[in-house]
């Protein structure tokens, strides 16, 4: 059973990914003093934020044009224009990103146009993306959203002059790394082996130090993190781009070719379990031409010694995967590299193409499901068919996993019922290894579950 689902309803119950709105938000705030600005009605702005709010377990101030009954008749311009003035004298961003809803995209608001008439504070930018909520996921919105930025301040006129009289030792060792959407924990994974290879690294957006610290009190102050906009605005001097996760990069990873026509830019998958992040580095020492350090080579050999000790819980265990595209596509990669047996990839909204690519990226059994465009009901039936040892994905998979008695494992966007889950990293080697723990503790912990108190084995012979 592949595709979509074979008897389409009239209703989606319960979607498997969020809006692309709220891809957006995430996105902005990846700039350093960035807010971004909701073009639409206060209901939307007040949800998708808190979606933020609760997977990272802090307060997420997003202002909204707050469009009423008179712009559903006329247009919403003279919303944008007052939002925009109040947002600069209230808050005082560096950037601001001014994304459209389904509200203001079903209106027709020419928000270029109006982007173009704006009156804006100097040495500050207006950067504007339509990202409406009835088409794509959350990684349509982020990817969408870093596409406009590089587009909008580092495709300027400026830029592209400085790229071309700057002498070429001046960008060859500079990267531009898109880590799609990632928690903060596993950008700097990312990070960190990008800046093994190469001197300079712009890492656009760059959720760390904002969404991994605590939020400043004053709303006019901004979080140390994110992507300074001078970075942004070089992105066309780097010599090198890699894009991770081909959901929520592939228009950016178009936009770096246009504002930098010279650079090699990489696309893969995300860096999770040893497969993928073997990909990673191996595209790493390709665009640097620099070997892997040893302390890498030391995680990989750790990761593999661990897998091998629990080779035998995991092997030929079936699991669902059922997460966002990107997460989805590294997570059955990971799966294979431990032995397990995916049976159903179920993912939401996706680009043209998923299913071919994960099929041939990921040596998938002929009989896994790959489910695209469906909402859980779907997945639900599917896995009542074919039942499953192990779920992996986000929150929104505990009720199927309860029903079924099986364990979830929680990975994607949003984890909101565990505290602090958003500072375990899963990407990279140690991420893999840190994986790989928590699914071999969670069967264990399945197992176990039910057994009288004298049944329990208080230790496990290896």
């Amino acid at each position: 059973m592949t595709g979509n689902a074979s008897q389409p309803r009239s209703l989606c119950i319960d979607p498997l990914n969020p809006c692309a709105p709220i891809g957006a938000m995430y996105a902005a705030f990846g700039v350093h003093g960035g807010l971004p600005l909701s073009h639409g009605a206060s209901g939307c702005c007040r949800f998708q934020r808190m979606e933020l709010a609760k997977h990272f377990q802090k307060t997420v101030h997003v202002p909204s044009t707050l469009l009423r009954d008179r712009a559903a008749m006329f247009g919403g311009e003279l919303e944008v224009v007052e939002a925009v003035e109040n947002v600069f004298r209230l808050y005082d961003p560096e950037v601001l990103v001014i994304s459209t809803t389904c509200l203001s995209e079903t209106i027709g608001d020419d928000m270029g146009g109006i982007a173009d008439r704006l009156e804006v504070p100097k040495n500050k930018s207006v950067v504007w993306v339509s990202t409406p909520g009835y088409a794509g996921s959350q990684l349509a919105g982020y990817g969408a959203t870093v596409a406009a930025l590089i587009r909008q301040l580092g495709g300027s006129a400026s830029s592209v002059a400085a790229t071309s009289s700057a002498p070429a030792a001046a960008s060859a060792r500079r990267l531009c790394l898109l880590p799609g959407w990632l928690n903060p924990c596993d950008v700097d994974v990312a990070v960190g082996y990008a800046e093994a290879f190469f001197d300079e690294v712009t890492v656009l957006p760059d959720a760390r130090g904002v969404f991994d610290c605590k939020t400043p009190d004053d709303p006019s102050c901004y979080a140390p993190g994110g992507t300074p906009r001078t970075e942004i605005e070089r992105v066309s001097q780097c010599s090198c781009g890699l894009a991770l996760g081909y959901e929520a990069t592939a228009e950016s990873a178009c936009a770096l070719r246009e504002v930098a026509p010279a650079a090699t830019v990489a696309e893969l998958p995300l860096p999770l379990g040893i497969t993928a992040t073997d990909r990673m580095i191996a595209a790493l020492v390709d665009l640097s031409g620099r070997e892997a350090p040893s302390w890498i080579v030391r995680e990989r050999k750790q990761v593999i010694d661990c897998l091998m000790q629990v080779a035998d819980q995991l092997y030929g265990k079936r699991i669902l995967v059922c997460c966002d595209a990107d997460q989805a596509a590294a997570a059955a990669s990971f799966a294979v590299d431990a032995g397990m047996v995916p049976s159903c990839i179920a993912v939401g909204d996706t680009t043209a193409g998923f299913e071919d690519r994960l099929r041939s990226e990921v040596a998938l059994p002929k009989d896994c499901a790959v489910l695209t465009g469906v909402d859980r009901q779907t997945v639900e039936e599917h896995v009542a068919s074919n039942p499953v040892a192990l779920v992996l994905g986000d929150t929104r998979n505990k009720r199927l996993a309860a029903r079924e008695g099986v364990a979830l494992v929680r990975i994607g966007f949003p984890v909101v019922d565990r505290p602090l889950s958003y500072t375990e990293p899963i990407a990279g080697y140690r991420g893999a290894l840190a994986l790989l723990r928590r699914i071999a503790c969670a069967l264990v912990d399945a197992g176990e579950r039910g057994m009288a108190p004298e049944d329990l084995s208080i230790s496990r012979y290896f």
